[in-house]
């Protein structure tokens, strides 16, 4: 790895590194895969603290009033994502923002360097192979370079990377963490791209924000959090099908029953641990049925939006309807899951996660 990152951060990412190298049944795939998240981790980073020093001024200004959108997965938070990134006065960040949240030339004015087009054509080759490497991803969860997508790729560390292989002991490592630095480099990164766009509102959105929403909250100390809910015995047979799709990709065997064991855990802890700073917070929380933003988006979106301050003028209410009803929104595609296929029961579920705030919808 690269000794020109932080030694703190080249330090963390070697645990997760190591954690990867330990996994008996990893293939060559994984492991080209992960290696390769982890040199585009160490480049972001470099980069980031290059532009910084190049133009420091970009620190001092805010990230103003962001919405994270987050919940257990599969609750619908990429549909709200996509359509509260819609209003007017909001942005998401989008794929290829994610993968490569620098231009070239380090913040200086360089004739033709800071187009993006050579980062989106790399994040669109990145979507081509994760679809010819994982076809019935295109069906659960579809990637678009130009798209609004989970913050979750530009942070380093994060449950996600679960979703590719067993690895208990960064599971206790990042348990025992805190993620205060990671979500104050989220907001860097976010900072940069302010200066390359027309000042907006920030819409961010991943269900792994639950596990870490005190240290969320500490750095952007002014945003408001949008939950989304669902019936957990639903959401976590929708997740463990994803998961498996990915953990396949990575290792040569798969224990489904240990799978859905470790997830219903992993996101029982999360809930539990976001319920708990939820309840010792004055910050705001603004909580989204599934069931009602799947069967009438706009209708909801106008409370979302009453919530957040925020209004829908006549002509993006047309556009954000037209988005609404695109193939690959709720409810338009076949993903066929079953929490039995997972070693789990809906009882076993909800025991386990036995309830949520707000209106379960």
């Amino acid at each position: 790895m690269p000794e020109r990152a932080d030694p703190e951060f080249r330090a963390d990412l070697r645990v997760l590194h190591e954690s990867f190298l330990a996994v008996q049944d990893l293939s060559f795939i994984g492991l080209a895969g992960v290696r390769a998240e982890l040199l585009r981790h160490l480049s972001n980073r470099l980069r980031v603290r290059e532009y910084l020093r190049a133009c420091p001024q970009i620190a001092s200004v805010p990230v103003a009033r962001p919405v994270f959108a987050a919940g257990l997965p599969r609750t619908c938070t990429t549909l709200l994502h996509d359509l509260l990134a819609a209003v007017p006065g909001h942005r998401a960040p989008l794929l290829w923002e994610l993968l490569a949240p620098c231009p070239p030339g380090a913040g200086r004015d360089i004739p033709g360097q800071n187009e993006p087009g050579q980062r989106v054509r790399s994040a669109e080759r990145l979507v081509t192979l994760a679809d010819l490497a994982a076809p019935s991803m295109r069906v659960i969860h579809p990637l678009d370079a130009r798209a609004p997508e989970e913050c979750v790729f530009a942070l380093p560390h994060s449950m996600y990377w679960l979703a590719r292989a067993r690895l208990p002991g960064y599971l206790d490592w990042l348990g025992r963490r805190d993620a205060t630095a990671d979500y104050g480099y989220l907001r860097q990164q976010l900072q940069i791209l302010q200066r390359q766009q027309p000042a907006r509102r920030w819409i961010c959105k991943s269900p792994f924000h639950l596990c870490n929403l005190d240290a969320l909250l500490r750095v952007f100390p002014d945003a408001t959090i949008v939950w989304t809910h669902r019936d957990p015995a639903v959401a976590l047979a929708s997740w463990c099908s994803l998961a498996e799709v990915t953990v396949r990709l990575h290792n040569r065997s798969v224990d489904l029953g240990v799978l859905g064991q470790d997830w219903l855990q992993m996101w029982a802890g999360a809930m539990t641990r976001a319920t708990g700073v939820r309840a010792g917070t004055v910050r705001p929380f603004i909580d989204v049925s599934f069931t009602r933003l799947a069967a009438g988006p706009l209708l909801l979106l106008d409370e979302v939006c009453r919530g957040l301050g925020a209004g829908l003028i006549p002509a993006a209410r047309e556009r954000i309807a037209a988005r609404a009803r695109r193939p690959g929104t709720a409810g338009q595609r076949a993903h066929h899951y079953s929490l039995a296929r997972y070693g789990l029961t809906p009882q076993s579920v909800r025991e386990a996660i036995p309830g949520y705030p707000g209106a379960r919808g």
